[in-house]
């Protein structure tokens, strides 16, 4: 009988053992892998819209976002702002001495690696997908996006870090052990390339299902900055001229109606990050929230304009770009206390006051009483329940390339070739009578007259003018 009950016991053992088995080699149920992905055309365009999230939204604020903040308030435009939070590591970079350990530093260094690991799975299962026999204009699009966007976040990261590793394919982990750091030259040789590429790729405009997606007069607009940023500024020159002459981009007549919250996708916007409001997703834009007005606005208040920002407007009689960049409470100590941080908001025309008076500070929260215009939403626009819990839902786009950019890298790309490369076919007056005379004529400002060292100073101020808090 023991024997009978052992051969039994074991039999039962062995057939427990071979079920296991055959559980561990059966395939996981409900779980996608890489292996299997990008077979239809919705895959490869669902893969390739999550290398979008990564150009300015991480999995929290703080990710990317809290890092344009922070960074901007190393600026002379910009205070830190919020004076009871002004002790913790936001501290370091309004000083302009980051550690490298710094709480806010790392997210935005591994969320761009992490676009540009994203975009390379993309790239190589793109190269390998099925829909390449049915439907190769849409590899090909899709393939351009997301070279576009590896070169952009390459570009973030070069602009903040002298020397880093390139990455352009999918590396497996042993593979990374020891990976050298390559130098700037290196880099932008990488960016260029890839929006060379991108450019062969991509369509000259998308249709009202697709607004939004990057085209080709972004790739130029990028490539452009990435050669000006390199100082290979005949070529800065070449891909700006060909944006603004070829490209269907224009001025917006209003400077203040660049950035309502109206004007989704504008006449001058080239590449604008889309929002949306969901009640259930954060799919909004959180800048209006974490640099607006606190008191009655809900705001954060961080980046406070500075007094330096405004009086250089001030100098120029520029009250145009002011008041749709500024916005300035009451901060005078006087015996009527309570129109202490109350400031009139004007309307996107610079003329109009839309708000008579919004209470947007007091001294406990503000080193300068100052908001900025061009992020903040007027109670009008806003969604119920606007502030702090809904703040990653406010359907704000971001815009990130403009025209009036387009037109200032080519302006200061001129002034190189006349005074650095040499051999321009044009003169000083063709940039004062060109692309300045359109960015200050748009505000009600005259031509300026400046020539020599004087004029590239003045490309200078009015790149700082039109582009203040962006």
């Amino acid at each position: 009988m023991k024997i009978n009950r052992y051969i039994s016991i074991i039999f039962a053992g062995f057939l427990l053992l071979h079920s296991c088995e055959d559980f561990l080699d059966e395939p996981i149920r409900g779980a996608q892998e890489l292996d299997n992905y990008f077979q239809t055309e919705l895959e490869c365009e669902k893969f390739l819209m999550g290398c979008y999230q990564s150009i300015l939204q991480g999995d929290q604020y703080w990710y990317i976002n809290w890092y344009y903040v922070l960074t901007e308030a190393a600026t002379d435009d910009s205070w830190l702002g919020m004076p009871s939070e002004a002790d913790r590591d936001y501290k370091e970079f309004s000083l302009i001495m980051v550690n490298s350990h710094n709480t806010w530093l790392y997210p935005f260094w591994e969320y761009m690696y992490k676009s540009i690991y994203q975009c390379n799975i993309a790239l190589a299962g793109l190269e390998e997908s099925p829909v390449n026999d049915n439907n190769p204009d849409l590899i090909s699009r899709l393939t351009g996006e997301a070279k576009f966007i590896r070169a952009y976040s390459h570009f973030e990261l070069v602009k903040n870090w002298e020397s880093l590793p390139i990455f352009d394919r999918v590396y497996k982990p042993e593979e990374l052990a020891g990976m050298l750091v390559s130098s700037q030259l290196e880099l932008y040789d990488q960016i260029i390339q890839d929006l060379l590429d991108a450019i062969d790729l991509l369509p000259s405009t998308v249709d009202s299902d697709n607004t939004g997606r990057i085209t080709v007069g972004a790739a130029k607009s990028y490539l452009a900055k990435a050669y000006m940023y390199s100082e290979q500024w005949e070529k800065a020159y070449e891909y700006a001229n060909d944006v603004i002459e070829s490209e269907p981009y224009f001025l917006e007549p209003q400077f203040g109606n660049i950035w309502d919250i109206k004007n989704r996708n504008g006449v001058e916007s080239i590449f604008e990050f889309q929002t949306n409001y969901d009640p259930n997703y954060n799919t909004g834009n959180e800048f209006p929230i974490l640099t607006g007005a606190t008191e009655d606005d809900g705001g954060w208040y961080y980046t406070n304009p500075t007094s330096h920002l405004e009086n250089e407007y001030l100098a120029q009689d520029d009250t145009i770009r002011l008041r749709a960049t500024i916005i300035k409470a009451n901060n005078e100590a006087t015996a009527e206390q309570d129109n202490f941080g109350i400031a009139p908001i004007y309307d996107t025309d610079g003329t109009t006051i839309a708000v008579d008076a919004q209470r947007i500070s007091n001294l406990e929260e503000s080193k300068s009483m100052r908001v900025n215009r061009k992020f903040y939403i007027l109670p009008e626009d806003r969604n119920e329940n606007y502030g702090n819990q809904q703040r990653r839902r406010i359907p704000k786009n971001h815009i990130l390339m403009r025209l009036a950019e387009v037109k200032l890298i080519r302006a200061e790309a001129m002034w190189h070739m006349i005074h650095t490369v040499g051999g321009a076919s044009f003169g000083e007056g063709d940039i004062t009578n060109g692309d300045i005379h359109d960015i200050r004529n748009r505000v009600g400002l005259p031509d300026i007259s400046s020539t020599g060292n004087q004029l590239l100073l003045d490309i200078y101020r009015e790149r700082r003018m039109e582009l203040a808090m962006e």
